[in-house]
């Protein structure tokens, strides 16, 4: 594995050099931005400059950002002097594991019991492919619960059945779908959380709430859950379903930090063939 710099967090500290009295306001992508919830208000903070041509002023963000680029929109200056401006953005490298999915190979998180009955899930992930489909985790039981994160055709969809009766009388089959275009090879960010039947599925900051079909809360999943693809049997993966070829960062499940735990080589990662920290 090898570690990759990623783009600087912008910013840190944000200090504004002027030539003469101006008012800025900065903007940032927000398709790309991870701040905190007070997002809101950084649109709206003005940042004054200097009166002369000496001095320097620094301001020092709160929040924590991170964005492809940083805009800035002069919102005012003296009268007296001309319009200049003198600006610095410190920022600090931005370091994170990713994991190299070759499409082939899995990554196995194995329960410490054989089967897990599980009220509550938070699972968490960054992602970046250029191929429109593809298993990104899997898991699954005897009992006939799933759940299951892939891309179909640059969208992303989710699938989870907490449970089904022999009878047929009680369905559990939910399928979710977000996005669009995910296959653009840039960076995605996703969150599942489920406590019993309610589900919020975020993609991008962008969080839709369901419920799940069927009378059951738990899900029931046997040994392991798989990051990559299908788990590994020797066989063709049925339905004709792809394993995910690609990147991934800050896997979490459950409190688990699958992505430090793949980097240590806690997990069975026997069969995957790329395991790469970039």
């Amino acid at each position: 594995m090898k570690n990759e710099v990623k783009p600087p967090q912008l910013p840190l500290e944000l200090p504004v050099i002027t030539t003469s009295n101006i008012k800025l306001r900065p903007l940032y992508d927000i398709s790309t931005v991870d701040v905190s919830s007070k997002k809101s208000q950084l649109h709206k903070q003005a940042f004054a400059g200097n009166s002369n041509t000496e001095s320097v002023v620094r301001h020092d963000l709160q929040n924590l950002i991170v964005a492809r680029y940083l805009r800035i929109i002069p919102l005012d200056w003296s009268e007296e002097g001309r319009i200049g401006l003198r600006l610095e953005i410190h920022g600090c490298p931005y370091w994170a594991d990713v994991i190299n999915f070759d499409g082939q190979g899995v990554i196995s998180y194995r329960f410490k019991m054989k089967k897990m009955k599980i009220l509550k899930d938070v699972i968490a992930l960054k992602f970046k492919t250029s191929e429109s489909d593809g298993v990104i985790l899997h898991g699954e039981g005897q009992q006939g619960d799933y759940i299951t994160l892939e891309l179909r055709r640059g969208r992303l969809l989710l699938q989870i059945n907490l449970g089904s009766n022999q009878y047929g009388s009680i369905l559990g089959h939910t399928s979710v779908t977000s996005g669009s275009l995910l296959d653009d090879h840039h960076w995605h960010s996703v969150e599942i959380e489920r406590y019993k039947r309610n589900v919020n599925f975020t993609l991008d900051q962008h969080t839709q709430h369901f419920r799940t079909n069927g009378e059951f809360d738990h899900l029931d999943l046997d040994y392991e859950l798989t990051f990559g693809g299908m788990p590994y049997s020797g066989k063709p993966v049925s339905g004709g379903r792809r394993n995910f070829k690609g990147c991934m960062e800050s896997i979490n499940y459950n409190g688990e930090n699958i992505t430090d735990l793949a980097r240590r080589k806690k997990l069975d990662s026997s069969n995957f063939f790329q395991l790469t920290e970039t």
